[in-house]
Order: C-alpha cells, then sequence, then structure tokens
C-alpha cells in the first residue's frame, strides 16, 4: 500500500500538547507517515511541552513568536508546496491551525481538523479564536469533534466533509503524563492561570483585585504562574508582586501543571484546556470568562462561570473554601470528552480515509 504522508501543522503549547497523541498512536500503522511541522507561533513554549512526550518536530519553519497570520500563512504555504503532505491535520483554533488551513485549500490538500465544532457562538468570545474554528470548519474536509454538541453544531452550519466523534486528545495527553508521575499530596495551594485576550485591560486589573482580596483579606493561598505575553505579565506583577500569599512563576512545564492542578483544593483559571484537564481530574474549576465552548463542564457541574468580576470570584472561591458539600459535587470527574481513546480513533479515520483516496 502507498504510504499516506500526513502534516501536524503546530505552532502553540496547547496544540503540541493535543497533537503528541497522535504521533504516538501513530506508531506501528505501516501505512501513515507522520511529521510534525512546527511554525515557531509559541516557540520557547512549544519545545518544552512536546518534549514531555519524548517527540521532537521534523521540520521547524522558524516563524518569529507571535507572527502575524499573513506570516504564518506564507510560511505554510511556501512548506507545503515543496512537500505536497496527502493530508494535513490542524488542531485548536489558533492562527497557527487558521494559516495551515487556509494554505491547504488553496493548493487543494485534504483538512483533518481536530478538536473541531466547538463554538460560544460569539465571536468576541473568545476572539479570534471563536472566528478561527468556524472559517477552518468550512474548509475541513475531517472533522475530529470531541462530544456530540460540537458536532452538532458542525451539522448546523452545513460543513463539508466527514464528521466523527473522537472525543479530545487533550485527555489523551493528559492521563498519558499523569501515568507517569507520583500521585502528590494534596495541598491547600489553590492554582490561578489567566492568558486570554477578552480579560485583558480593564478585566485583569478587576481579576487582580478579586486575587488581591482573597489573599490578604482571606488569606488565600494561591499559585500563579505568568504568562509570558506582557499583556498579561506586566500586569500581573504590578499588581500583585510581593503580595502576600499569591507566589508567582514561571510558567509550569505540562507535567508540573499537571502536579499543581492535582494537588489544588480548586483552580481559578480563564483557559481553555484546563476546563477538560480539571474535569477529568476531579477538581473545581472558577472559570473567568464570561461563555464557554466547553458547556458540558458547566451542566456537569464541574466548572463555574464568573467572569471577571471581582466580587463574583471572591464569593464563589470562598464558597468552595468553606461549603464542602459544594466543593464534593464539583469534585466528581467528568468524561464528557473522552477516555484517552481519542488519538487512536482518529487514527483509525484516517487510515480509512487514505485507503478509500
Amino acid at each position: 500500500m502507498q504510504q499516506c504522508q500526513i502534516a501536524l501543522i503546530v505552532g502553540t503549547r496547547p496544540e503540541a500538547i493535543k497533537m503528541a497523541p497522535l504521533m504516538l498512536a501513530a506508531r506501528g500503522h505501516s501505512a501513515l507517515t507522520l511529521s510534525l511541522i512546527a511554525t515557531g507561533q509559541q516557540d520557547a513554549l512549544f519545545d518544552a511541552a512536546i518534549a514531555a512526550f519524548g517527540i521532537a518536530p521534523d521540520h521547524h519553519l522558524g516563524a518569529a513568536a507571535g507572527a502575524s497570520l499573513d506570516h504564518l500563512r506564507a510560511a505554510l504555504s511556501d512548506w507545503l508546496s515543496t512537500n505536497r503532505p496527502n493530508l494535513i491535520l490542524v488542531q485548536g483554533d489558533t492562527n497557527t491551525a487558521l494559516a495551515g488551513a487556509q494554505a491547504a485549500a488553496a493548493l487543494n490538500i485534504p483538512i483533518g481538523h481536530v478538536e473541531a465544532g466547538l463554538r460560544t457562538h460569539n465571536p468576541e468570545r473568545p476572539f479570534p479564536e471563536e472566528n478561527n474554528r468556524v472559517a477552518i470548519g468550512q474548509l475541513a474536509t475531517l472533522h475530529f469533534a470531541p462530544a456530540q454538541r460540537a458536532a452538532d453544531n458542525l451539522v448546523r452550519e452545513g460543513v463539508r466533509g466527514e464528521i466523527h466523534i473522537t472525543g479530545n486528545t487533550g485527555i489523551d495527553a493528559l492521563l498519558h503524563i499523569a501515568a507517569a508521575l507520583p500521585k502528590p499530596a494534596p495541598s491547600k495551594t489553590v492554582l490561578v492561570t489567566c492568558h486570554r485576550r477578552e480579560n485583558f485591560g480593564a478585566p485583569l486589573h478587576r481579576i487582580c483585585a478579586a486575587l488581591k482580596t482573597l489573599a490578604t483579606d482571606h488569606m488565600l493561598k494561591m499559585t500563579l504562574p505568568l504568562h509570558p505575553n506582557p499583556n498579561v505579565r506586566d500586569v500581573i506583577v504590578r499588581e500583585l508582586g510581593g503580595v502576600a500569599n499569591i507566589a508567582l512563576t514561571a510558567p509550569l512545564s505540562y507535567p508540573d501543571m499537571i502536579t499543581a492542578i492535582r494537588t489544588a483544593p480548586f483552580v481559578i483559571s480563564d483557559s481553555g484546556g484546563l476546563q477538560e484537564e480539571c474535569a477529568t481530574l476531579g477538581i473545581p474549576l472558577l472559570l473567568m470568562r464570561e461563555e464557554t465552548e466547553r458547556q458540558e463542564l458547566v451542566e456537569s457541574g464541574n466548572v463555574v462561570l464568573v467572569g471577571s468580576d471581582a466580587d463574583h470570584i471572591v464569593r464563589e472561591a470562598l464558597r468552595l473554601r468553606g461549603d464542602p458539600a459544594s466543593h464534593a459535587l464539583m469534585s466528581r470527574p467528568c468524561f464528557a470528552y473522552g477516555k484517552g481513546d481519542a488519538a487512536a480513533k482518529i487514527i483509525t479515520v484516517i487510515a480509512q480515509y487514505a485507503t478509500r483516496q
């Protein structure tokens, strides 16, 4: 059988984590050859994340960190024109994912979209990620939806191509790394992360005020790994640096992040992937967003939306600390996006698709 050459287009830390299980699952598949193509969108964070899986990029395009969509698309177009894979895979909603899909579509190269169909139905939240996902959906040939709701979104949008409900490879990655880590002892230190674009400016100041109140007035201990984006890092350092009970740290490696989640009594974050990771591990999450594309986890009770309202953040954090019954209800593991077999399902679909082609 002729080899099916598949290019995985990745650029950010979350993409690295969520694409790594596909590289692992494809090993031993004689008909499929997967190559990992790194754009450089988040160079240092990407390299550290992918290394946790014992994987390195096959090709590095060398785009500057934070490169524009046009620059990423041009670099990917050059590479795809020269190498002509049979299929590309993009993941999620980043500029790298959209640029890869657009470049491949212009060259008539089929596109597989991992984590397809997640929607808030609000183009401003998150921006530009919601728009990126919708645009990729209109270009993809194979849609790998993490759950039924995502598949239904794609059907309503009238996308072409095949829709497959596979679960999310982010859960594969989480369980793969967690299985190799020692079980940590519980801690009273809450994990906090913040980086979303919609929280830049006034929302971030409100978030910092809430965290300061929790730390100083209520003695809540927190660890906050700093995102390298200066729009976030500089504000947090200025407003929370030196505040008792708040430890500002360098970005955590993926294994260390998993350990921090597992030990925390609860997590406060605006992250997308952390919603799934916390729910799978049974760790309550207060989500600092007004809307989520992972509504299943709000409905399951694992995630509570608190937005950037300082009073709401403080109130819900104190409720979780002081009400064991509420904490217990949010601590039941939820597997809305699979139990770690998404990558194997995706590779099976791709192998069948390659045979048909």
